[in-house]
């Protein structure tokens, strides 16, 4: 699994430099696209954990709008 997890926050980082300079992001966009672009086969909880926790890093808010 750390491979995986390796791949998500990969995933997620690329998400989130695509969005510098973005205030707040969409929980249920970001989500949807991380999903498209992994295709892992994590919960949902655990991909939100992690961008929530990269978000904040880079000082962006994320809209829980799941």
């Amino acid at each position: 699994m750390p491979d995986q997890n390796a791949l998500i926050r990969a995933a997620i980082g690329r998400l989130l430099s695509e969005k510098t300079g973005v205030a707040v992001i969409s929980m249920r966009e970001s989500i949807t696209e991380l999903l498209a672009v992994t295709g892992v086969a994590l919960t949902i909880e655990t991909l939100q954990d992690m961008l929530l926790e990269m978000a904040e890093v880079r000082g962006m808010t994320v809209v829980l709008d799941v």
